[in-house]
């Protein structure tokens, strides 16, 4: 069986969607926004396998969490890989049949 890890960085995430969206402010300015943020920042491993399944990893606690438990950004970014993962298989298969 197949896996495929996906690593989400909450922080990580929120500095690239400012990067990208922000001609005004440089990285470091970013940086201090961030850093005064003082939030708990999810760091998140997604395990998905080639049936269907997953497994969400807190990689702070390195408990497993629920689908139902991602809210926000992390939320997103599991559609997002999902959604990559689908149009990947269907490419996969397409290419197979012809």
């Amino acid at each position: 069986m197949k896996v495929m890890n996906a690593r989400f960085i909450e922080r990580d995430y929120y500095k690239n969607l400012m990067i990208a969206n922000s001609e005004f402010m440089s990285e470091s300015q970013i940086e201090k926004i961030l850093d005064a943020a003082d939030s708990y920042w999810l760091d998140l491993t997604f395990k998905f396998f080639d049936n269907g399944s997953m497994v969400i990893i807190d990689n702070h606690t390195e408990l497993q969490l629920s689908l139902r438990d991602l809210k926000g950004a992390a939320y997103d970014f599991y559609v997002k890989q999902r959604i990559r993962m689908i149009r990947a298989n269907l490419e996969e298969k397409i290419l197979q049949s012809a």
